[in-house]
């Protein structure tokens, strides 16, 4: 026992002696008297001037500390900034057993409250590039100065003859940890915007000049925080312009985490480097799903090009490849992307995984559905490039896909052209063009479709049962639309917009039934006050459907625009619609096939119409015009019903288009309107040589009648 505690004596006498040792030696050491020498050294090796204003003193701890107050670099003369580097303090922290040989090995070195400028002119000068003014190896040796007296590194290793003089340096001056804490670094470009770094805390960590180096940050680059940690190469590494020099590190900003994995080259001249990405966004971060990126690429001071080996956003995965090119005063992005499958609902806030996007309606006035926001048309200034995106099958939701989509577009000077969007849709293809210009702030947009079929725009037209609604066959249908438009919002663009959209739905056999996908929409409304049984399964023939809009500044004319035309019923509408106050005007006249039918709903659509506004359209009635004219049918139903059956248009369709490019797509009415009418004067025959066929027909309008009135009353 008494021997341990007289070693546990011996031991604790070495620590205290060797501590007040250090002490005295550095108490002793007067480095400013080395203050001129080294501003020497200094510029001979870098033509920069180092001055030490503030005075060396030491640090009173158990871990001898020299601490350097106020020392500044200089900038080359053609410099913004007349300094390179201000430091307020220089910590360095000493190995205490070398002390003892008068040997210094710095183990730590802290700076505290630094301002680094970093410069770049438009000629290509760097302010971190040296120019060696004289060789220094003669006044090291007569001085002694590095070789022993002052610095001396513990792991000095041997340095190659090929390597620049300056590592002579730092091999005896490296130190084995280096901090920084509470800096900045500012990045100054004629070319480019200021980028300023503020450094919280960056710490390297080495056991010498060609070893790896250890490095931990926590820094702010332009407002976002950035932290991480990895290994880097080696100090020497650095130097070198033909053999890479390795990253592996993990880093996390703005939650989102990222593994780079990088060959670095030329670091001090003209840096590129080789690298691989792996990087992961949690779901729910900036209000998108879970998504993950791997790739790998290469990138220098002038391009970057990205192999997408997957981007995987919630089972959609992208792959392809981006390059940019920012060495001009735009940079300029080309990207050719492919994905198997795009589901669209991942930008549905109902599902947990979608993106969160903000409400577009934010209050209850005019044009709700579209948002008075500013168009970002400053971001088409921004960049210049080509795109090309192609999806095997783009989901919108359950009800709407699209197959091989092709985006193509360019973007120049402020000038966005989609040349064009293709897709597979409804069996058929749909291709949109269009052009987005910045400095004007307008948009040109044309869609035309070739061979959709009605049935497979979308699910509901699809026969799934014996009671649904939907086509049995035919449903050839064809879209059309050119308009342009010029605003600043997006509320503005579209009250601006002219032009005209058409779309026709030729011969196609449909069976008629539920219609629970249209449950409370203008048509079922429409149907409901007919009276239009659709509940019942039953085939009809539709001849034609069109619908025909004229759009001037934002207004919407439909001149019987909208017609529907076939072997049971026929309806055509006219009106307008405001969307600068999303106002609803649209008459509608439906036509029945059967005498008792023309008479009683031509009489009641004749007085009905469409108001209210987009979001809550309402189909009203006259009900007191209704019960006049409903009563005049009881008394004399023929009379009453002859004049309104001569109204009508025998080629709705055909009126719908006239003077548009569709005009002749459907036959005009010189033949179809001498067989209507003989088929009204056969009905009209016989209603007057039987009084039989003459009381029935009175006695089922007036039947009619009396359940319309009640009805109407309800």
């Amino acid at each position: 026992m008494r021997i341990i505690k007289l070693l546990i004596g011996i031991f604790m006498l070495l620590i205290v002696s060797i501590a007040i040792g250090s002490y005295v030696f550095l108490k002793n050491f007067d480095l400013n008297k080395y203050k001129t020498l080294i501003e020497q050294i200094v510029y001979e090796q870098t033509g920069r001037k180092l001055i030490v204003k503030g005075e060396a003193s030491l640090g009173i701890s158990l871990i001898p500390t020299l601490i350097i107050n106020d020392i500044s670099f200089s900038n080359p003369t053609w410099a913004i900034n007349p300094q390179m580097a201000e430091i307020g303090s220089l910590e360095l922290k000493f190995s205490l057993l070398p002390l003892l040989k008068k040997q210094i090995i710095i183990d730590r070195a802290i700076v505290n409250n630094a301002q680094i400028y970093l410069e770049t002119t438009s000629s290509g000068k760097n302010n971190w590039i040296f120019e060696q003014i004289k060789k220094t190896e003669p006044t090291v040796k007569k001085t002694g100065l590095i070789n022993g007296l002052l610095i001396k590194t513990a792991h000095a290793e041997e340095v190659k003859t090929s390597t620049p003089e300056i590592l002579d340096i730092l091999t005896d001056i490296a130190a084995h940890e280096v901090s920084i804490n509470n800096s900045r670094v500012y990045y100054i470009s004629e070319q480019e915007e200021k980028i300023s770094l503020q450094i919280n805390n960056l710490t390297l960590s080495t056991e010498g000049i060609n070893a790896p180096i250890n490095i931990d940050w926590d820094i702010i680059l332009n407002d976002i925080n950035i932290v991480g940690q990895g290994t880097t190469g080696s100090l020497s590494g650095i130097f070198s312009i033909s053999s890479p020099w390795p990253m592996n590190v993990d880093v996390e900003a703005l939650n989102i985490k990222t593994s780079i994995t990088a060959n670095v080259y030329d670091i001090l001249n003209k840096p590129r480097a080789e690298f691989s990405i792996n990087l992961y966004n949690p779901a729910g971060n900036f209000n998108a799903p879970e998504t993950t990126l791997i790739g790998s690429g290469n990138v220098d001071l002038e391009k970057i090009s990205l192999n997408i080996s997957s981007l995987d956003i919630v089972n959609n995965v992208v792959s392809g490849s981006l390059a940019a090119d920012i060495s001009g005063k735009v940079p300029y992005i080309a990207a050719d992307l492919y994905s198997k499958y795009i589901n669209l609902e991942i930008f549905n806030p109902a599902k947990p995984t979608a993106f969160i996007l903000p409400e577009i309606v934010s209050s209850a006035q005019a044009s709700e559905l579209i948002p008075d926001e500013k168009i970002p048309y400053d971001l088409l200034q921004k960049i210049n490039g080509n795109f090309h995106f192609n999806i095997d099958k783009l989901v919108i939701n359950d009800d709407f896909s699209f197959n091989d989509v092709q985006l193509t577009a360019f973007l120049d000077q402020g000038v966005l052209k989609i040349t064009p969007l293709q897709m597979r849709f409804g069996k058929g293809l749909v291709n949109v063009n269009a052009v987005v210009k910045a400095s004007n702030q307008s948009l040109t947009l044309k869609i035309d479709t070739q061979d959709l079929l009605l049935q497979q725009l979308h699910q509901e037209f699809q026969i799934k049962g014996k009671n649904d609604f939907g086509v049995i066959q035919g449903g050839k249908t064809q879209v059309y639309a050119d308009i342009q438009g010029q605003g600043s919002t997006y509320r503005s663009l579209i009250n601006s917009l002219s032009g005209q959209i058409l779309a026709a739905v030729e011969d196609t056999e449909i069976q008629s039934g539920t219609l629970s996908f249209l449950s409370g929409s203008i048509i079922k409304q429409v149907l409901d006050l007919l009276k239009i049984d659709t509940t019942k399964s039953k085939k009809v023939d539709l001849k034609c459907a069109v619908v025909r809009g004229d759009i001037n500044n934002g207004h919407i004319n439909f001149p019987k625009g909208i017609a529907l035309d076939s072997d049971r019923l026929s309806i055509v509408s006219g009106g307008t619609i405001n969307m600068h106050n999303d106002e609803i005007k649209l008459s509608l006249n439906a036509y029945g096939s059967g005498a008792t039918d023309i008479n009683i709903m031509q009489t009641l659509s004749s007085l009905i119409e469409i108001k209210g506004t987009l979001q809550n359209p309402k189909v009203v009635l006259d009900k007191s015009g209704a019960l006049k004219t409903i009563a005049g049918l009881a008394a004399g139903p023929a009379y009453a019903g002859a004049d309104m059956f001569f109204d009508r248009d025998p080629a709705p369709c055909n009126t719908a288009l006239k003077g548009t490019i569709w005009q002749d797509h459907f036959p005009a009415a010189s033949m179809v309107r001498g067989a209507a009418y003989d088929t009204y004067k056969g009905a009209s025959d016989v209603v007057t040589n039987s009084v039989d066929a003459a009381g029935d027909a009175a006695k089922a309008i007036s039947n009619t009648a009396r359940q319309l009135i009640k009805n109407l009353l309800k």
